[in-house]
C-alpha cells in the first residue's frame, strides 16, 4: 500500500494539484454554481491554469458545465463528502491526543487511526508514529534502545523507519530474558528485529524469564549478563507495551499458584514484570532479570505503545501509575475506551 506522504515524496507535484483541484471543488461546493473566471479570481490564478484543471476534473466525473457555470456532479459531493470526514476524524483525534495528554500528565500521546485488534493497517500506523517519535527525541551519534516483548511490539517494530537510524548509532537490548510459548514476541526476538531495522547492534539476554532470587545471583555474576543488564540501565530510551493479566502471567511462565494469587489479588493488567489492579496499584511481582518498573523512573525517555480494544482496561489502570515522561502512542479506539473509563 502507497501512503500518501510516499506518493509526495514520488511526485512532489501532486500535492499542490491535489490542493488546486480541492480548492476548485470547494469553491464550487460553497457557490453551486460558479464561473472560471470567479474561481480564477477568488484563487489568484491564471484562467489557462483554472481551465486545465476543470477540464481534468471533469474528465473525472467530479464537475459537470453550463453556460450558467460550473457544479458539482454527485461523484463531486461523495469526494468531498468523505475529505469533510477524514478532516474531522483528524480533528477528532487530535482532541482524543490532547485529552489523554492533560488528563495523565503525559510528556506527549499521538493517536493513530483505526483498532489494532483487526486492522492491519493500524498496525502499520502504530509503526509509523513510532518512528517519528524516535526521529525527534532520539539524539544523533550512539542511541542503546531497551525493548520489551509482546504482540504488539512483534508486529509494530517491522514497521519502523530505517530512517530513524540516519547520523545515529543504536545498540538494542531486551528488557528481560526469554518466556513459555511464541518466540517471535519475546523480547530477544523484538529487539534483533528493531536492530536489523535500525542497521543496529543487539545483545540478548539468554536466561529464563522467571528465576529464583539464588539462582539470580548467580547467574549475574556470569560477565555477559551482568554486561547486558548493565547496558540496559544506561539506556536513553525503552520502547515497551502492556498486556491483560491473566495471558501475561501465563505467559511469563507463572506456576499455577501464581496465577492464582495474581487472579485472587485483583490484577487487570502486567507491564515490566509487576501486575497492577484497576486504580493503578501493584498488586505481584514477577522475580526476574532485567529492566524492572522501578527503573522507569530513572530512564530518560519511554515509549509506551499500546493497540487494540481488549487493552482498554489494562491501560485504564496503568495510565494511572505511568511516569510523566511517558510518550503514549495508541489507536483511536483503545483511546476513546480509555477516556470514557466508566464504561470498562
Amino acid at each position: 500500500m502507497v501512503t500518501d506522504n510516499l506518493m509526495i515524496k514520488l511526485v512532489p507535484e501532486a500535492q499542490q494539484q491535489f490542493s488546486r483541484r480541492l480548492s476548485i471543488l470547494l469553491l464550487v461546493e460553497l457557490n453551486e454554481v460558479i464561473g472560471r473566471r470567479t474561481i480564477a479570481d477568488s484563487l489568484n490564478l491564471s484562467e489557462r491554469i483554472v481551465r486545465n484543471e476543470i477540464e481534468q476534473l471533469k474528465q473525472l466525473g467530479f464537475v459537470t458545465q453550463s453556460k450558467n457555470g460550473l457544479s458539482l456532479t454527485d461523484n463531486g459531493r461523495v469526494f468531498l463528502s468523505d475529505i469533510h470526514r477524514d478532516s474531522k476524524n483528524e480533528q477528532e483525534r487530535l482532541v482524543l491526543q490532547e485529552q489523554l495528554k492533560n488528563k495523565y500528565q503525559l510528556r506527549d500521546c499521538i493517536v493513530v487511526p483505526g483498532d489494532a485488534t483487526v486492522n492491519q493497517d493500524t498496525i502499520i500506523h502504530l509503526g509509523q508514529a513510532l518512528s517519528n517519535i524516535l526521529n525527534r527525541v532520539l539524539p544523533t551519534g550512539e542511541n542503546i534502545l531497551s525493548v520489551s516483548g509482546g504482540t504488539t511490539l512483534s508486529k509494530v517494530v517491522s514497521h519502523v523507519s530505517k530512517k530513524v537510524a540516519k547520523n545515529r548509532q543504536f545498540y538494542v537490548v531486551p528488557t528481560r530474558g526469554s518466556g513459555s510459548g511464541d518466540l517471535s514476541i519475546q523480547a530477544n526476538t523484538i529487539s534483533h528485529t528493531l536492530a536489523q531495522r535500525l542497521n543496529g547492534e543487539t545483545l540478548n539476554l539468554y536466561i529464563p524469564e522467571q528465576i529464583s532470587s539464588s539462582s539470580q545471583e548467580l547467574l549475574l555474576e556470569d560477565p555477559t549478563i551482568s554486561n547486558t543488564v548493565s547496558l540496559l540501565k544506561k539506556s536513553n530510551c525503552l520502547i515497551y507495551s502492556i498486556g491483560d493479566a491473566t495471558i501475561m502471567a501465563s505467559r511469563r511462565g507463572a506456576s499455577a499458584k501464581e496465577i492464582d494469587r495474581i487472579k485472587e489479588s485483583g490484577a487487570v493488567g502486567e507491564a515490566m514484570g509487576v501486575f497492577f489492579n484497576a486504580h493503578g496499584q501493584i498488586v505481584y511481582r514477577l522475580a526476574r532479570i532485567g529492566l524492572y518498573i522501578d527503573d522507569l523512573h530513572n530512564l530518560p525517555c519511554e515509549v509506551l505503545v499500546v493497540g487494540g480494544s481488549s487493552k482498554a482496561l489494562a491501560l485504564s489502570a496503568y495510565l494511572k501509575m505511568v511516569p510523566q515522561q511517558t510518550i503514549l502512542i495508541v489507536d483511536e479506539t483503545l483511546a476513546n475506551l480509555v477516556l470514557k473509563e466508566d464504561t470498562l
